[in-house]
């Protein structure tokens, strides 16, 4: 390997090649093993060559999805927050006017049904 082919390729483990494709290391050595991956084997294990700057650019989408789903984690706390708060309020509100109005007329119909019997006088009969 020449000195110009170094900054464009690197050697990485099947560990952090797993991690960058977002598979597991079982199935990194399996794709070894069927010839889909080139790696070379060292001592500690196999190593296999990337070209840097799709590895950087791999590690940049990455860091990015993650801040993405942060924020998309946030929004959709919000969310709910905003949600719980006007289910509350739905129930609360109709709850109150169902209420009032029976009553009020309760009491309308009983004091004027006391005041119709204490004068004595009704629609028919007359004393």
């Amino acid at each position: 390997m020449t000195a110009t082919n170094s900054k464009y390729y690197k050697d990485i483990s099947v560990k952090a090649y797993a991690k960058l494709i977002n598979k597991s290391d079982k199935t990194v050595y399996k794709m070894i093993k069927d010839g889909l991956i080139g790696a070379n084997k060292k001592a500690k294990g196999y190593e296999i060559r990337v070209d840097s700057f799709m590895l950087n650019r791999c590690e940049d989408i990455n860091k990015n999805m993650h801040t993405m789903k942060e924020l998309m984690q946030s929004f959709e706390s919000r969310l709910n927050e905003i949600e719980s708060k006007t289910k509350q309020k739905k129930v609360v509100t109709p709850l109150k006017k169902s209420m009032k109005k029976p009553i009020m007329k309760k009491v309308v119909k009983k004091t004027a049904v006391k005041s119709i019997r204490k004068s004595g006088k009704t629609n028919g009969n007359k004393k």
